[in-house]
């Protein structure tokens, strides 16, 4: 059971934080319900009250000009789709599609791009990028420009198998060596750094080393938790 309460008030101590808060009556049955010995236990959620910011607006709707200009019904001048009234439609109907199916997989109310949260927001710039990574939308502009969370990026890289500096069709480098002789069904992916790269990209990193790679192109490889790995089919 889910409930919305208020916080009325706030006490600090070195060793504890109490919070008294006011929500809605709750009948005395269903306070026993959820009681035990150790009295009634609650789940307590912080919601993120600060507006999304400009930049996580930019990034949304750049992404949404990226999946209208490769949906779209009619060609489209991408360098000139801000002015183009059917450009516009389509993106407007687009991200209503997304807006929609995104909070019904969060189970969230429906919100409006001009005063949703930075928390949902940033939740959104997520799901969209893997929508674009699930139905292979390329980026015109560079990756880096449309997410904060590079590791998220990264990781959606190894999952469509998309190489994380060119888009192309990629592998998985192992950054700590497996070693020669090790039988990859056995052993334990959690523990070395991955990262997905086109077949060059590969070759290049082995062939200058990883230190030296990583600079150039200013990425690293990311630990994946098991379930991740499992999910990455690795």
């Amino acid at each position: 059971m889910k409930k919305l309460a208020k916080v009325n008030k706030i006490k600090n101590s070195d060793e504890k934080t109490t919070l008294e808060i006011e929500l809605n009556k709750i009948e005395e049955n269903i306070l026993s319900k959820y009681a035990s010995e150790n009295g009634l236990l609650v789940g307590v959620t912080f919601f993120d009250n600060r507006l999304l910011t400009a930049k996580q607006q930019a990034k949304i709707y750049a992404l949404l000009d990226e999946i209208t200009f490769h949906t779209a019904s009619e060609e489209i001048d991408f360098k000139n789709k801000k002015h183009g009234t059917n450009f516009k439609n389509e993106r407007e109907h687009i991200k209503n599609v997304l807006k929609n199916t995104f909070c019904e997989h969060m189970k969230i109310q429906k919100f409006s791009l001009s005063n949703v949260d930075q928390t949902t927001a940033s939740q959104f710039i997520n799901y969209i990028i893997e929508f674009c990574f699930r139905f292979e939308i390329p980026f015109h502009e560079k990756w880096s420009n449309l997410t904060d969370d590079i590791t998220y990026f990264l990781y959606l890289c190894i999952k469509y198998r998309k190489c994380s500096v060119t888009g192309k069709p990629g592998e998985i480098h192992h950054v700590d060596a497996i070693g020669a002789g090790r039988d990859r069904k056995e052993y334990d992916h959690t523990k070395s750094r991955l990262i997905c790269l086109s077949r060059e990209m590969h070759s290049k990193a082995h062939n200058v080393g990883w230190e030296t790679f990583k600079d150039l192109y200013h990425l690293d490889g990311i630990y994946l938790n098991a379930k991740q790995v499992k999910e990455c089919h690795i």
